[in-house]
């Protein structure tokens, strides 16, 4: 994050100490990624304004980096060559899964607008259509980025800590590298908010439902945003951004995302067939096929990615299921809400137990 930052500024003739401009281990010199741990703390702050005035920011931030995507992608587009399409999967397939286990975070942006349903009156209509939708102009920018990019330098000689102002230089259109650093920032910012969203919203629902501590399911009086949840999201996001190599962030939010969607296909399966009584504002298709699938390319992305992750994903799965049986399991809504139903069960008639 420090790396675009400081390539703006040096720009203009501003040169920043070295100590503030990336993670420990990501360069001589580096101590935190200031930039990083800074802006998480103001995407905090615009959260806790609410809902309408965060919507609003989103979409501001949408609209100019989509302009400026297309603006280099256009751009581009004119100086791609097609010798550079060989060999057109150099590491194979299992390189292009693992690349796509570690971009998974960049599109996990529509999964907000589901985390935030409560908060729209009409999420029941528009809500499925809004997912689908956002998934293929994510998957058609993504595809057109990489196209253009590849088709511009060969991929040998693409800088990875800059791609694109990499490649543009190349092709002689240098000029527009600044541009590139300003849309990385502001795409960097736009997912990074959604993953904060989703993250306050799942974090208050739990504690809603019981599983965390209650204190964190109350609003703001007057914002109606759950602003005890969403400054530690912020804190604890401006810690892991400043301290941690984005990759290895990067990393950690796609195990957790991947399995998190695991865990939520295996449940529409059991749910299905175990509490058919349920309401449901939307209905999974095509069950138990759509689900396996989706369990099948999750798992599928997750071996791909580095095992190291896995071990660290392992320490926190064991710290969330230590919270759960010690305190979530106690104080559960649905869980108390069964043995109340329970405990008024009719004796059975023969004096036999139930």
């Amino acid at each position: 994050m420090s790396g675009y930052f400081s390539y703006v500024l040096e720009r203009i003739g501003i040169d920043l100490p070295a100590w503030m401009l990336g993670a420990p281990g990501t360069g001589p010199g580096h101590q935190v990624d200031l930039f990083a741990a800074v802006l998480c703390l103001l995407l905090a702050f615009v959260l806790s304004r609410g809902t309408k005035e965060s919507a609003r920011f989103e979409t501001v931030l949408v609209v100019v980096k989509l302009g400026i995507v297309a603006l280099v992608v256009i751009a581009g587009a004119f100086h791609i060559s097609a010798g550079n399409y060989t060999p057109f999967l150099p590491f194979g397939i299992g390189g292009a899964v693992t690349g796509a286990a570690t971009a998974f975070f960049a599109v996990y942006g529509y999964d907000a607008m589901s985390a935030a349903a409560e908060e729209s009156a009409e999420a029941k209509k528009v809500l499925p259509k809004a997912i689908v939708i956002s998934l293929a102009i994510a998957a058609v920018i993504y595809l057109l980025v990489c196209v253009v990019l590849l088709g511009m330098q060969d991929y040998r000689e693409i800088d990875p800590q800059s791609p694109f102002s990499s490649a543009l230089g190349a092709v002689g259109l240098g000029g527009l590298g600044i541009v590139v650093a300003v849309g990385a920032i502001i795409g960097i910012t736009t997912s990074a908010f959604a993953n904060m969203l989703a993250v306050s919203r799942v974090w208050y629902s739990m504690s809603r439902d019981g599983l965390l501590p209650r204190y964190f399911a109350k609003n703001h009086p007057k914002r109606h945003v759950p602003t005890r949840v969403i400054w530690p999201v912020g804190i604890g996001s401006a810690v892991i951004a400043g301290l941690l190599p984005i990759r290895e962030a990067a990393d950690l939010t796609n195990i957790g995302i991947l399995a998190a969607f695991s865990v939520v296909a295996v449940a529409v399966v059991v749910l299905r067939r175990t509490r058919p009584d349920l309401p449901r504002s939307f209905r999974t298709p095509l069950v138990p096929l759509v689900p396996a699938v989706g369990v099948a390319f999750s798992v599928w992305l997750i071996a791909s990615l580095d095992p190291v992750t896995w071990f660290r994903f392992a320490g926190w799965m064991a710290v969330g299921l230590l919270v759960y049986f010690a305190f979530g399991v106690r104080n559960s809504q649905e869980n108390k809400a069964r043995s109340q139903a329970e405990d008024h069960l009719p004796e059975p008639r023969d004096g036999s137990s139930a």
